[in-house]
């Protein structure tokens, strides 16, 4: 097991280069959570917000919250990452099959496969964290945005990203890999094909019940602890597990109500031929589709939250600073953007992460249809028509996690800050979001530079695709 895994990771090396980049960059992303926790814990000079318990509190509610993000992300690009090296080895494997070889074996090496790619890629990114911390505080200091204080570098806490690498990257492969390893070696030299999904009706009666108790129950959740803020900032102690819940329900139910999401987006790309076949497409494996979505659901929802959570505290406690002493609330306000700034940059790794799934999923998509788009150059598909098809399905997919997650950022945001500090008797109770336009604005470029940038790749694959080789594509 332990010699075939090194093989394949000696002889499909290329293969794991994005795994072990989503493995550098979910390191490189806690080591910098865990170092820039200790920096904003010794610069609190500035004011007394800080000082609280509270905040203190928070910040570990928070340190927790994204690492966990980080790695909930990279677990979902990674088992699609793997879903992408299974299907172009589903020969190599039909062949072990045949030979004598196990599912179980197979499995096994390929989980060693994603402990190593882990290891490896977990090991660099703690480096490069270290190094770009450093670099970014000892800016800081020079800029006298920071006080030139002694900063604990190497804490045992460091082991964290390594261990959690290794075993999430695990974890990923031997889950990205379980449905074409299950089939028998016969099925194994058809082509890779993913499950259809059922609808939401057709959904699992305990998958169900589950997804509808943990949304619903979550929501409810939510909105009592808005209640409660109203008249105690305690209401965020049960807002956050409510928002938490809820948003949990809505991921474990995204495989089955995403498709209907992408079928309306599908519509928004207009009706030409590559636009229908790129939504046709999308829908074809939506467990995988609805994967990549997710991860970029993920991203987009924290960036809005935190950025309408923060904006509208600062809103709402301006004229509250202007009657206190400016000094400490100066201090205070410099603080909260500094922390806000920071978050932004720690949360940005979550979209590169699922950027990089994007792009992962739209290289299966190739692979998987490379007798079909073979076939459609033959009847007189022309390059630039194939790019279209994948732009556009790009398009679609980027688009449901912008606008997705885009909504549910303000619900989440909105609701937390109400539950935080509309209790206070200077707030006076119930007020509504703070918005910038510039959070949208960046969202929709964003989401246009994504969507172009992650079908680059797949497209360059795609019209390199010779029309009769891949019609002799068994």
């Amino acid at each position: 097991m332990i010699a075939l895994a090194f093989r394949e990771l000696v002889h499909g090396g290329k293969q794991h280069i994005s795994s072990i980049l989503v493995a550098l960059l979910s390191s490189v992303f806690a080591t910098m959570l865990i170092e820039m926790d200790t920096v904003l814990r010794v610069q609190s000079v500035g004011g007394q917000f800080i000082k609280h318990g509270y905040v203190r509190a928070l910040l570990d509610v928070l340190d927790i919250l994204f690492f966990f993000v980080a790695v909930f992300v990279a677990c979902i690009v990674t088992a699609n990452t793997f879903g992408i090296i299974m299907a172009g080895r589903s020969k190599h494997i039909a062949l072990l099959r045949l030979l004598g070889a196990s599912a179980k074996t197979l499995r096994g090496a390929i989980a060693i496969e994603g402990a190593v790619v882990g290891l490896v890629g977990s090991v660099i990114g703690l480096v490069l964290g270290l190094i770009v911390t450093q670099i970014a505080y000892g800016s800081l200091v020079s800029a006298g945005t920071f006080v030139d204080v002694p900063i604990a570098t190497i804490t045992p806490l460091l082991i964290a990203p390594i261990v959690v690498g290794v075993a999430s990257t695990t974890g990923a492969a031997w889950f990205g890999s379980r449905k074409i390893l299950a089939v028998s070696p016969i099925e194994a030299t058809g082509h890779t094909q993913e499950p259809k999904v059922a609808t939401v009706a057709e959904m699992p009666r305990r998958l169900r019940a589950l997804v509808i108790i943990a949304f619903a129950g979550g929501i409810v959740l939510l909105v009592a602890g808005v209640a409660i803020g109203l008249k105690s900032p305690l209401g965020l102690l049960v807002a956050a597990p409510g928002g938490a819940l809820s948003f949990v329900g809505f991921v474990l139910g995204a495989t089955y109500f995403i498709p209907g999401l992408l079928k309306v987006a599908g519509r928004a790309t207009g009706t030409s031929t590559p636009s229908v076949l790129a939504s046709a497409n999308a829908l074809r494996y939506p467990a995988r589709s609805a994967r990549s979505t997710i991860g970029l659901i993920i991203g987009v929802t924290l960036v809005t939250m935190f950025t309408v959570a923060g904006q509208s505290f600062l809103a709402q406690t301006g004229p509250v600073a202007a009657g206190a002493n400016a000094a400490d609330e100066a201090g205070d306000q410099a603080f909260l953007q500094l922390t806000m700034g920071i978050l932004a940059v720690l949360i940005g790794f979550s979209l590169v992460i699922a950027a990089i799934g994007l792009v992962n999923s739209l290289s299966l998509s190739v692979i998987q249809r490379r007798r079909e788009i073979g076939l459609l150059r033959a009847l007189g598909f022309t390059k630039g028509q194939v790019r279209a098809m994948i732009l556009a399905e790009s398009i679609q997919l980027t688009l449901v996690g912008g606008v997705t997650g885009l909504i549910l950022g303000i619900f989440y945001g909105w609701a937390g800050v109400l539950a935080a500090i509309a209790s206070d008797h200077h707030i006076g109770g119930f007020f509504a979001p703070t918005i910038p336009a510039w959070i949208i604005i960046a969202i929709a470029a964003g989401a246009i530079l994504l969507a172009i940038v992650s079908s680059a790749i797949p497209a360059r694959s795609a019209v390199r695709i010779s029309p009769v080789r891949a019609l002799a594509i068994e």
